[in-house]
């Protein structure tokens, strides 16, 4: 998904969809299709199987060689996940550490969009730790479509947008995403909200964000309906998924940043509130890699 300036037409060639069969990844994968279908994507269904414990790889290789294989579980996962694929895909399955094999398949096969599923939990705890949705809402430079639990639309409406919400701080960060919120609701002339959630009300503070939202979409840009300028207080990630259900939009695009090589405290806390979004929302999250 690669969009150089605001009138840049998204283009979604390869979509990666990771999969650990499980029913939370799964709820994705109504998604992954529809944006396939949409924008006449390849689509990547990957599984990367953790390396066994117990036997050493000498061992394992050895029965491999004579034919003796441990029972693969998830062999029947796969089959029924290739039965649901009518559009163009290549299956892929690797053994190994998560994030290094997945992220060889991201470079390899030039993934412009990965669509996940979470399983809901949230914070800066579980952030830390992770799972496979978490480690990919982290570490991913491209595009991540996240569907979470409370997801309530229909699948087709993200192939279809309406509503979309873009959530800002005004940071670098954030605004890394203002060029795909804007190219999406161009190219579906979609209504797009603008949203700034600050924690303290101050009237003057409300005016100077309200100015600073309508001073985001250049004049030039070609929406169907004018942009729609909201301040709210509160908690950021509880604010946001409020209005989004309120407003009752099919995707937020939010910008997210790039962790340093020793995650600090403060970055955790973006992160955090981000991936609470993705967990909680009532739609899909589109979250953006800012380059710093």
């Amino acid at each position: 998904m690669k969009t150089a300036t605001m009138k840049t037409a998204i283009a979604v060639q390869n979509i990666l969809f990771p999969t650990d069969f499980s029913r939370q990844s799964m709820l994705a994968l109504p998604y992954a299709l529809a944006m396939a279908r949409k924008y006449g994507s390849k689509l990547y269904p990957a599984h990367i199987h953790p390396e066994p414990l117990g036997a050493p790889a000498m061992v394992r290789e050895g029965l491999a060689g004579l034919g003796v294989r441990p029972h693969d579980e998830t062999a029947d996962a796969a089959m029924q996940l290739r039965e649901q694929l009518p559009y163009p895909h290549e299956m892929i399955e690797r053994r190994g550490e998560f994030w290094t094999e997945l992220s060889e398949v991201i470079a390899e096969k030039q993934i412009d969009l990965i669509v996940t599923g979470t399983h809901g939990r949230s914070g800066v705890s579980k952030l830390l730790v992770g799972s496979a949705a978490e480690t990919i809402f982290r570490h991913a430079t491209c595009p991540v479509l996240t569907v979470g639990p409370a997801v309530s639309g229909e699948p087709g409406s993200i192939a279809d947008l309406h509503e979309i919400l873009f959530p800002t701080d005004f940071s670098a960060a954030s605004l890394a995403a203002l060029p795909y919120a804007v190219s999406l609701a161009e190219e579906n002339r979609s209504r797009l909200y603008l949203l700034h959630v600050v924690q303290d009300s101050v009237e003057a503070e409300d005016a100077s964000a309200s100015g600073r939202l309508r001073s985001l979409i250049p004049p030039t840009v070609e929406l169907g309906c004018e942009p729609r300028i909201f301040v709210q207080y509160g908690l950021p990630a509880q604010k946001i998924n409020e209005f989004a259900e309120e407003l009752g939009v099919d995707l937020i695009v939010m910008g997210v940043r790039h962790p340093p090589s020793y995650l600090e405290v403060a970055t955790h806390l973006r992160l955090a509130t981000a991936y609470k979004v993705a967990s909680q929302a009532v739609c899909p999250l589109l979250t953006i890699r800012a380059l710093k």
